[in-house]
C-alpha cells in the first residue's frame, strides 16, 4: 500500500522556526527592556523616605567641607554673607567666614570648639573669644549636631516634594522642595522674624545618598525682604583637625 509522508515545506520550516526562536529571544530580552524603560523613566522616589536617609548619611561622617554663600544680604549691623571651611565631629569648625559690618566686607578666620567661638579680626594679632550672634549667626559648629544642626532641618521638613533632577560638578542631584519652620532655621542660622517659615531645597547626590546642597530662602535680614543662604557640602569623612587656638596676646 501506498503511503504518503507530509514532509514540510523548506519555507515553512524555516518561517516557523524563525517565529518560535524570534519568541523565546522576545521572551528573555522582554524583562530587560521593561528594566530600561523603568530606569529611563526613574523610579518614583519617596521624598520624606530619601530625606531619612540622607540624615543617616550626614549622621554617619565624622567631618566635611563646606562653602556657604548668599544673595540678598543687605542691611544694617552685621551680617554673615558667606564662608567656607571643615566641620569635625563632635562639635568643631575652622574656617573664614565673609562678614559685612554696616558695609564693610570682611574676611573673619573663625574657630569654634566645644562651643567656644574665637575669630581673628583684622585689628587683632590672634584670636579672640566672641559671640557668634554679634556677627548675624549662631555657632557654625553646630551644623554638625545630629540633633539641632544641619541634618535635624531634614526630618523638620513640611509637605515634602520631589521638585526634579540637578547637576553639581557632573553629580546627579535629587532635588526635595519643601517648607521649614523659622523657629528651627533661625537656631541654627539667624531670622528677623522666626514666625515665618523659610522655603528649603535640599540637593541630594543619587548615587550616595549624600547632601550635597542646601538653598534656604527667609526673612534673614528682614521681615519685609527675604534673603538667600545656600549651603554645599563636600569631602565627606576627609581627615581634618580642629584644635582651639592660642589665647590672644
Amino acid at each position: 500500500m501506498y503511503r504518503h509522508t507530509y514532509t514540510r515545506p523548506r519555507y515553512l520550516t524555516s518561517f516557523g522556526g524563525n517565529v518560535i526562536g524570534g519568541l523565546r529571544r522576545l521572551a528573555v530580552i522582554t524583562p530587560a527592556v521593561l528594566l530600561l524603560v523603568s530606569a529611563c523613566g526613574g523610579a518614583s522616589i519617596d521624598a520624606t523616605s530619601l530625606l531619612k536617609t540622607t540624615k543617616s548619611v550626614l549622621d554617619a561622617t565624622p567631618s566635611f567641607h563646606f562653602v556657604l554663600t548668599s544673595a540678598n544680604v543687605t542691611g544694617s549691623g552685621a551680617q554673615l554673607t558667606g564662608g567656607s571651611g571643615d566641620m569635625k565631629r563632635p562639635d568643631s569648625m575652622s574656617g573664614v567666614l565673609q562678614v559685612s559690618v554696616f558695609g564693610l566686607a570682611l574676611s573673619v578666620p573663625a574657630v569654634s570648639v566645644g562651643g567656644t567661638f574665637s575669630v581673628k579680626l583684622p585689628t587683632g594679632s590672634g584670636f579672640t573669644t566672641a559671640n557668634p550672634s554679634d556677627y548675624g549667626f549662631g555657632d557654625p559648629a553646630k551644623l554638625i549636631d545630629p540633633n539641632a544642626g544641619l541634618s535635624s532641618l531634614l526630618l523638620k521638613c513640611q509637605s515634602p516634594q520631589v521638585q526634579g533632577d540637578d547637576r553639581y560638578n557632573g553629580e546627579a542631584l535629587h532635588e526635595i522642595g519643601c517648607s521649614l519652620p523659622g523657629n528651627a532655621v533661625a537656631a541654627l542660622l539667624t531670622s528677623a522674624d522666626a514666625s515665618k517659615s523659610v522655603a528649603a531645597t535640599f540637593g541630594i547626590d543619587t548615587s550616595t545618598n549624600q547632601l550635597r546642597r542646601v538653598v534656604l530662602t527667609g526673612p534673614f535680614i528682614s521681615k519685609s525682604n527675604d534673603s538667600t543662604y545656600t549651603l554645599v557640602l563636600t569631602n565627606y569623612g576627609e581627615n581634618v583637625s580642629v584644635t582651639p587656638p592660642p589665647a590672644s596676646g
